[in-house]
Formats: structure tokens, C-alpha cells, sequence
């Protein structure tokens, strides 16, 4: 874009602004709920608002059972719920996810006045295009309520902090405030908000070393005016903390204690989850460095790459004076990034929990597409540069209009689109198109069955908190039920939706997913990442059920028959290999898991059914292998190292069984049958206290 005059580039950018805030509500009204989103952040968001009606009589919201949400700040879900009451609408989550897309909105608008106090209005329009044009910053900001109102917040104060410190000491008093309320939002979204304060003071000081000549930095004028503005910088750092606390009930009765409680549960985050990177399956806990940098550069525009590029090739011609500012925005971009990778951080879902970063990524880059621009004076190499970002960028936006409501499912054209990307990453990791899913089924099964009185459609999903609200209106009609996709055949169901979370890389790769029953895809550049099964044959299940009555016998035709008709049903080759496995027909277990583990290499469950079919033959070396195999396929499964254990035990070496079963209880410290060997162990031993120890202990367990 050549340069423009200045009123005509504001009228531009403030347009093109407000269209934004138009388009993204709009845009966010198709959107489905999120993984968490109805399990925890709308009901805690309830009892958080019920907890200041009540003037802080209800304190349910300050301790939950089975989560760790009151240790997160609760200001989203607080503004959603009271919206939703004051406007009573249909669907709850059409508000949340309005304001949600808001939330995102104010994220891309103070990411380009940013740029426009660094480059000017073009580099503001430039920011407002590659941060709409951004599929999973857009996609993410329909429903994601915890990371984008903290992105949100954490680029306002950002911007806050530098306009603050732009032009200090003239406007210091009208520009803190909101340094202050900038803080105590982003508090109020999540704890680790509270690292701002320490931004602020390390800014103040970058500021004060770029602002004076390295000459001039103990002269005790400019100390002066040094502490002068430190004080001041602590003064709206603690201000912006009790702002935090207030909307933050967790920390009302001990402030500084829950903060910095929650502040140590948050780096040692110990909820690990299974994912798919590079075509495996890892732990979050346990990703490679390279994790999160890999994932940002597969998942970002093209446009926004030659962009930091440029910013970097051409960081000389950008204006000396605005040294302060680069460094800060280069800092707030990237030292995130390196911390949690120094750290070894808990991080899923590709770069969702640092997506706070993304904003000055993306400044970075309008500011190096701008100078790029404004490096040649004439007309026609200015429009060629914009011809060919232009061009660049009709790439995400194809696939925002193609793909819509689920953009956030996106890998830019440099790995291979979706297409290359489909089997090697996660696709529907948060769980989105549940909702197309259940729509299709309600408006082409549901609404045209002719039912019984008081029958229902059974209808299973590997999210069923989200699936019941989509059903909400056809409770007279549906019953959800919650299934594991690879244990689907062993509950009653009529129809299934799954989303493609969790699903084996192998059987992505492979075409074994979706399974042959699927009736409907719901694609992603066409490829599928949520399938409808529809059930007409119960075999698989009539023969499960007889196995866990005991008549593994009777089981087996049923299992046989299931699998007649779907060959590659890869769980009813386990379930008969476990029905040989109970009448001890070794050969015949081995030739089913073998079928099982052809349809689905490295299935955990599958690999220790076939240690154990090795171990009940005796053969000791086999089932170590196999063992020792899976627990690199699953480094958390624990029946791994506890039948190693056991092998090692029988062959009388009790020096490794221990050690191995002591490597069980890391993985689980709740596993009964470790605790109950390592007593017979010690009690073998002659150690009658400590094996009568392990003894109770195991008692105590369920």
C-alpha cells in the first residue's frame, strides 16, 4: 500500500477497525463450545458471580474438588454471566462467544495502535489486516474464554506502558491509569498477570539506559528523575495489583499467600495430556524444545513471516530513537517463549496458552512490511511489495471462508496445509465441530425419528458436556452418553460423534479413521476431523457384555461376527484377544492382538495385552520386550513397569522388580497392585515392618 496522506490513512484504519468489531460477533455466532468451556469456565463464572451477590456468602466458587479453576482469575466468565442475565438470550453461549470475539477485537486494536505509535497509521493497517488474517489467533477468539481476554489485556498494557513511558512526564497522571486497570485485568484473567509489575520496572529502567548517553547514566540529575519515575512505576504496579486481587476471589482473604500459591501451581502445572507431534503421540509434559517455536512458525501466515523477516534485514532503517520501543515489543514477543522452553513448561494444543505473544509477532512484522515499503520512493516497486503480500494473503483468507466456523484448525502452505499436516499435528484438539456434527444429526436423524413413548436415541460423543447442550432442546428424544472412541463398541449407542481428538496418528495417516459406520464428516480442507457413526449392529457390544459376566466363551461368536462385518475394527480384536486371554487360549489371544495391533501400531492398551499374553506363556524375554516398547509408545502407562516388575520378581531378581515398580508409582502413586507386590517382595526379604507398611497402605486404596 503506497503512502497515503495522513487523515485519509486515519480514516482508513479507524474503518477498518470498526468493521472489524462488527465482523467478528457476526462471525463468532456459528461457532462451537469449546473443550473447557462448558465443563469449568461458564459454571465458575456462575459461581463467582453468585459469590459476589451474595457479598461473599457463597464461596463455592473458591474450591472446587476435582480443579484447580479458583486459582484463575474469573473476569471473563464474570462479565459473560452478567451479561447473559441482564439480556436472557436463547443460547448462553452466542453471548460468550460474542463478547469472546470482543476480547479478540481489543487484542487486534491495541496491537495496531502499537504499531501506529512505531510506524504510523499504514503500519496500524497493516497490523489490523495480518491479525484478522491470522486463522488461529481468529479462530481461538470466538471461544477461547481464558487465553484471548488475556491477550487482550496483556497488549493493552503493553500499550499502556509504552505510551506511558512515550511521553513521559507530560501526560504521567492521565497515562497510568490505565497501566493500573491494564494490570488488574490481566490478573484477573490469570495469575501470571502479575509479572507486568516486573515488566514495568524493567521498562522503566530500558527506558531510562536508551533515553541518556551510557555517559550521563550516574549523573545525579538524571538518578533523580530515575527513582522519580520508579516510584511512580511501583506506585500504579501496586495499584494494578489490588485491582487484580479485588476481582480475584481466590486471593480476597490472604492476597499476597494465594497469589503466590497460585503463581508456584501454575509453573509446576502438573494435568499432563496426550497429543499428536511430528505423528506421534507425547505427553504435554514432555514436548521437545522445539515444541512451541515449530508450532507458531507451521500455524502463522506466510505474510507474517517475510514480514519479521524484513523488520530484522531492514533494522537500521527503523527510527533510532524508538530504540525503547522495539526492545520492548521485541521482549514481551519472545522471552515468554524462551522462558517456558528454559523451563520445560506444560504446554498442549500448540501455541494456545502464549497466544498473549502473538500480537507483538505480529507487529514486528507490519512494522518490517511497512519499511519495506517505505524504503523505495516510487509508486509502481510500493504497489508490486503490497501486490504480492496481497496475494499472499488471499491464502488465510481462502481458508477462513472455506472453512468457517473451524479456521483455527490451520497449517500454513509452507508445511503443507491441513492436507500434509492431517496425521502429524492435532486438528480438533478443542473440540469445535461438535456443534456442525450435532446439528447435522438433529435436523437429517433426529427430527425425522418416529420414536416410541418414553424411547430415546442414544446418542455417544467423546464430549458429552458440550454434545447435551447442542441436544438441549431434544431431551424428550436423546440421551448422550459419554464413549472413549477405541472402547466405543462396548457401550449402547444409536449414533456416535467424535471428534478427531485423540485419534491415532497411524490411523489417520492410513485411512483407518473415519471407521466404516461413518455416515457424515464434518471436513477441514477436506480432510475429516469429526465423524458420525451410525450403529447397526450390536455384536461388538452383546459379546462384551458377556465377557465381563464371565462367559468369555459365549462372547466369542458375537466378536467374531462384529468383526466379519468391519474388518478393521481394531477394539473388537482386542476384546476377543482378551476373551482367548480369560480361557487361556494363548495362540489364538496372539493372533487377535496381532489384527488389533496391525490396525492400530503402538496401541498402548494392545501392546500390554500382548506382554500379557506372553507372560502367561511363560516367555519371559518376548513379554520384556514388549513392555519395555510400550512404555516408550506411553511413558505413563503404568502396567507397563508394574509386569516388568513382576517378570523380574519371578525370575528372582527383586533389585530391578523394585525398580521398575518403584517407576510405576511415579507414573501413578495410586496403582493398588504395585503397593501389594512390593510388600510380598519385602516380605520375602525378612522386612515384615516395611512390607506390612505397603500392606496397609494398598488396603487403603479403592
Amino acid at each position: 500500500m503506497p503512502q497515503l496522506p495522513k487523515d485519509l490513512e486515519k480514516k482508513i484504519f479507524y474503518t477498518l477497525a470498526a468493521l472489524l468489531f462488527i465482523i467478528m460477533p457476526m462471525l463468532s455466532l456459528k461457532s462451537g463450545i469449546s473443550g473447557d468451556e462448558e465443563t469449568f469456565h461458564y459454571p465458575h463464572g456462575k459461581n463467582v458471580f453468585n459469590y459476589y451477590a451474595t457479598l461473599g456468602k457463597d464461596t463455592t466458587c473458591l474450591h472446587y474438588e476435582n480443579s484447580v479453576l479458583h486459582m484463575y482469575g474469573p473476569v471473563f466468565d464474570l462479565v459473560t454471566v452478567t451479561a447473559i442475565k441482564i439480556l436472557k438470550p436463547d443460547d448462553d453461549y452466542m453471548v460468550r462467544h460474542v463478547l469472546n470475539s470482543l476480547a479478540g477485537w481489543s487484542a487486534i486494536f491495541f496491537a495496531a495502535l502499537i504499531a501506529v505509535m512505531l510506524g504510523g497509521w499504514r503500519a496500524g493497517i497493516i497490523t489490523l489486516v495480518f491479525m484478522f488474517l491470522s486463522p488461529r489467533f481468529l479462530g481461538h477468539s470466538f471461544n477461547n474464554p481464558k487465553d484471548i481476554p488475556f491477550t487482550a489485556a496483556y497488549i493493552f498494557t503493553i500499550y499502556s506502558i509504552i505510551r506511558f513511558l512515550k511521553y513521559y512526564p507530560q501526560k504521567r497522571f492521565s497515562y497510568a491509569w490505565p497501566i493500573a486497570l491494564g494490570i488488574g485485568l490481566t490478573i484477573g484473567v490469570r495469575v501470571g498477570g502479575i509479572l507486568l509489575t516486573v515488566y514495568f520496572l524493567f521498562f522503566v529502567g530500558v527506558y531510562y539506559l536508551f533515553s541518556n548517553k551510557y555517559k550521563k547514566w550516574f549523573d545525579k540529575g538524571n538518578l533523580r528523575k530515575l527513582w522519580q519515575i520508579l516510584l511512580f512505576a511501583v506506585l500504579i504496579s501496586v495499584a494494578g495489583y489490588l485491582i487484580g486481587v479485588v476481582l480475584w476471589p481466590y486471593a480476597h482473604k490472604a492476597p499476597l499467600k494465594k497469589t503466590i500459591e497460585a503463581m508456584n501451581y501454575m509453573e509446576q502445572y502438573a494435568t499432563s495430556l496426550r497429543q499428536v507431534f511430528e505423528g506421534k503421540i507425547i505427553w504435554s509434559d514432555h514436548v521437545p524444545k522445539y515444541y512451541l517455536p515449530k508450532y507458531i512458525f507451521m500455524t502463522i501466515p506466510e505474510f507474517i513471516i517475510i514480514g519479521i523477516i524484513a523488520f530484522f534485514v531492514l533494522i537500521k532503517r527503523l527510527k533510532k530513537e524508538y530504540g525503547t520501543w522495539y526492545f520492548i515489543l521485541l521482549f514481551v514477543s519472545v522471552f515468554p517463549i524462551i522462558y517456558i522452553i528454559y523451563k520445560g513448561s506444560n504446554v498442549y494444543g500448540g501455541w494456545r496458552h502464549v497466544s498473549f505473544v502473538y500480537p507483538g509477532i505480529v507487529i514486528i512484522s507490519a512494522l518490517g512490511i511497512n519499511t519495506l515499503i517505505g524504503i523505495s520512493r516510487q509508486k509502481y516497486i510500493q504497489l508490486a511489495i503490497a501486490g504480492v503480500v496481497g496475494l499472499l494473503a488471499l491464502l488465510p483468507l481462502r481458508h477462513i471462508i472455506v472453512n468457517h466456523p473451524h479456521e483455527y484448525i490451520y497449517y500454513n502452505t509452507l508445511s503443507g496445509g491441513v492436507k500434509k499436516a492431517y496425521g502429524k499435528y492435532e486438528m480438533d484438539y478443542f473440540y469445535h465441530t461438535l456443534k456442525a456434527a450435532s446439528e447435522w444429526l438433529i435436523k437429517n436423524k433426529i427430527d425425522k425419528a418416529n420414536l416410541k413413548t418414553g424411547e430415546k436415541i442414544i446418542v455417544a460423543t467423546n464430549h458429552s458436556t458440550i454434545v447435551k447442550h447442542y441436544f438441549r432442546n431434544h431431551q424428550e428424544k436423546v440421551k448422550v452418553v459419554y464413549i472413549r472412541y477405541y472402547e466405543r463398541g462396548n457401550s449402547d449407542w444409536d449414533y456416535a460423534i467424535i471428534a478427531n481428538s485423540y485419534i491415532n496418528p497411524f490411523q489417520l495417516k492410513k485411512r483407518k479413521w473415519p471407521p466404516a459406520n461413518t455416515i457424515k464428516t464434518i471436513d477441514v480442507d477436506k480432510k475429516p476431523v469429526n465423524a458420525i457413526l451410525e450403529r447397526t449392529d450390536r455384536s461388538d457390544l452383546y459379546g462384551y457384555r458377556l465377557m465381563t459376566n464371565g462367559n468369555s466363551t459365549e462372547a466369542i461368536p458375537y466378536f467374531k461376527s462384529a468383526v466379519a462385518k468391519d474388518k478393521d475394527y481394531e477394539m473388537v480384536y482386542y476384546n476377543l484377544a482378551q476373551a482367548y486371554l480369560n480361557l487361556e487360549e494363548y495362540n489364538k489371544a496372539l493372533q487377535a492382538i496381532s489384527k488389533c495391533l496391525k490396525l492400530y501400531s503402538n496401541y498402548d492398551r494392545g501392546l500390554n495385552m500382548l506382554g500379557l499374553i506372553y507372560l502367561n506363556k511363560e516367555e519371559y524375554e518376548n513379554a520384556l520386550q514388549v513392555f519395555r516398547k510400550n512404555m516408550k509408545v506411553n511413558r505413563k502407562f503404568v502396567a507397563s513397569y508394574y509386569y516388568t516388575g513382576v517378570i523380574y520378581a519371578q525370575n528372582g531378581d527383586m533389585k530391578t522388580a523394585l525398580k521398575y515398580l518403584d517407576e510405576a508409582l511415579k507414573v501413578n502413586a495410586r496403582y493398588k497392585p504395585t503397593y501389594i507386590l512390593i510388600g510380598r517382595i519385602y516380605e520375602m526379604q525378612g522386612n515384615q515392618d516395611l512390607a506390612k507398611r505397603y500392606y496397609e497402605y494398598a488396603n487403603s486404596l479403592p
